[in-house]
Order: structure tokens, then C-alpha cells, then sequence
């Protein structure tokens, strides 16, 4: 089986150009997976854990809202945030969903600090997941 072209953009820069035998997405919905020969598919990304095979071994990023891309033999990745899950710091992983269930409290649903809160929750629960 062929392996995947996967690219993984923020709006900072490339974090990965590179092979992939298969990638785990944090889909709005719930997790999914892309292999080699997958559909053409669209879909919007939470923040989450990513998972991936590569020649290298396997990787994990924390990466933020966004969208991704697949087709048979490419997937593209386009997050807001997108950091490696080693050398989380869980303590301030800790510290932000504190802050951010607290921020919760106080706001309002449907504000842009609510918003911001639940963004914040997202990959504070990912950073603690890894």
C-alpha cells in the first residue's frame, strides 16, 4: 500500500511535510482516521491530539480548530495551533482547564470569552491526554 503526502500548516509556518501510512484526526464529531486510498473528504477539526505513522515512528501534535483535507494518496491539515505532545507541561496543562472551566462559569454561553473558554478547554484536555 502507498503511503499518504501529509502537510500540516498554521498560520505561523509548516510544522510537517512529510509520509504518512496512516493519520488520526480530532474531527468535529469524534476522532477519525485516514489511510492510504482514503475517499476524497473534507472535514473541520477540534482541538485535539493528532496521531501519525511515519518512516521516523510515530508522532503526536496538540493541535488546534481548523480543517483537513484527504484524498487517496495526500492529506492536508490546516490548524490554528499545532505544537508536539512531547514536553506537554501538564501542571500548566492543569492551571489552563482550571481557568478555562472557571472562565466557563462566568460567561455567558455563546460569548467570544465563552468561546475562547471552550477553545482553551479543548487543548488543555488534549495536552492532559497525552
Amino acid at each position: 500500500m502507498a503511503d499518504l503526502t501529509v502537510t500540516i500548516v498554521t498560520p505561523e509556518r509548516e510544522v510537517y511535510a512529510g509520509q504518512s501510512t496512516e493519520i488520526l484526526l480530532p474531527g468535529w464529531e469524534g476522532e477519525f482516521d485516514i489511510l492510504p486510498g482514503h475517499d476524497l473528504f473534507l472535514s473541520l477539526l477540534r482541538g485535539g491530539v493528532l496521531d501519525m505513522t511515519t518512516p521516523e515512528g510515530h508522532q503526536r501534535y496538540i493541535v488546534g480548530r481548523g480543517f483537513a483535507e484527504a484524498s487517496a494518496e495526500q492529506v492536508t491539515v490546516l490548524v490554528d495551533s499545532c505544537e508536539p505532545a512531547e514536553g506537554i507541561d501538564t501542571a500548566a496543562a492543569k492551571a489552563d482547564l482550571a481557568a478555562a472551566d472557571n472562565e466557563l462559569l462566568e460567561s455567558a454561553s455563546g460569548t467570544p470569552e465563552w468561546e475562547a473558554a471552550v477553545e482553551q478547554r479543548e487543548l488543555a484536555m488534549a495536552r492532559l491526554k497525552v
